[in-house]
């Protein structure tokens, strides 16, 4: 028998009686971040009170799957016999930062959320699942969730109805994405070459440069604070474009045949049992939809029908207007 799915998007509401915590999770992994004082421990507390004592702890959940907390007790044990729960972890549990954390959490059918201040290098989560807790203004006892990293088509360090017209453009890596956006934007266009290396690659450009910076946003979580701390402290001229993936403009550019609902509500579609990422199974279903077509698509070696002009005009309209290309 194959390991059960684990896909959906879950709400989670935690209430006591002096304060209330509401999170949304559609993703194997979100990363709960915000200076101390923010309630990031409580919510845990809380958590790890309910399971124990249930009711009797003065705590309820609402969640329409199984909540628990792992801490450094047995983690690698008590996270392998748990199936189809959500995860929660606090920044206190110092395996959530190992090479055999990051391998377990790879392809399990259960959610993790990490509350965490560092990134976490090891492993792949999306821009769009990094959190903080904002407390109501109207009541100190709310605590929504909100995203760190505010999108604006996806555009990230440019100011509300500005546009940029690159005189560089850096992609995050030398695959196929590199190759057509090369195509795009000439000799504009150079590789970092990882994620990791983004940084590096921006410290070689001149600060006169208009950069566009364009990562593959469902697995550059661990990645975005860095660049975005860079690109303020050297006031460099930069926009961060992050779509979930290159495969995903692919797949919304029509170049194979995949519903429109897969693609809105992909927590719905995305077994975490089976895909490290959301790009991994964007990779997947374009890989799996192009055999036997002229699009037949490689990650590592892009097919030169997507490089005919009619094809990256299919790609330009799903980039956001501010780009100028």
């Amino acid at each position: 028998m194959g390991v059960e799915q684990m896909v959906g998007k879950y709400s989670i509401e935690v209430t006591s009686n002096y304060t209330r915590y509401f999170l949304t999770v559609e993703r194997n992994i979100t990363v709960i971040q915000g200076r101390s004082a923010t309630g990031k421990s409580e919510l845990i507390r809380l958590l790890t009170s309910y399971e124990t004592d249930g009711i009797s702890s003065g705590v309820i959940v609402r969640s329409d799957v199984p909540i628990h907390v792992v801490d450094s007790r047995q983690w690698e044990i008590l996270i392998q016999s748990y199936s189809k729960c959500i995860i929660f972890i606090d920044e206190t549990a110092d395996f959530v930062k190992s090479e055999d954390f990051a391998r377990l959490v790879q392809k399990n059918n259960n959610y993790f959320v990490i509350v965490n201040r560092d990134p976490l290098k090891q492993l792949s989560y999306s821009i769009e699942e990094i959190y903080g807790f904002r407390v109501s203004h109207e009541s100190q006892k709310y605590h929504g969730a909100y995203r760190v990293y505010n999108e604006l088509y996806h555009l990230y360090h440019l100011t509300p109805g500005s546009s940029i017209a690159p005189t560089k453009v850096i992609t995050e890596d030398t695959n196929s994405g590199f190759t057509f956006f090369q195509k795009l934007f000439n000799e504009k266009c150079i590789a970092a070459g990882g994620k990791s290396r983004v940084v590096d690659k921006l410290d070689e450009l001149d600060s006169g440069e208009d950069v566009l910076l364009i990562v593959d946003g469902a697995a550059f979580g661990s990645e975005i604070a860095r660049v975005i701390r860079y690109l303020y402290n050297h006031q460099m001229n930069c926009a961060v474009y992050a779509p979930e993936s290159f495969e995903y403009l692919l797949l919304r550019a029509g170049f194979v045949s995949v519903s429109k609902k897969m693609l809105e509500e992909t927590y719905n579609y995305a077994d975490s049992a089976r895909y490290i990422s959301w790009e991994d199974f964007y990779t997947s279903v374009l890989i799996r939809e192009s055999q036997g077509t002229v699009y037949r698509y490689s990650k590592q070696r892009l097919n030169s029908a997507y490089l005919s002009d009619a094809s990256v005009t299919k790609v330009k309209r799903e980039i956001p207007p501010q780009i100028k290309v």
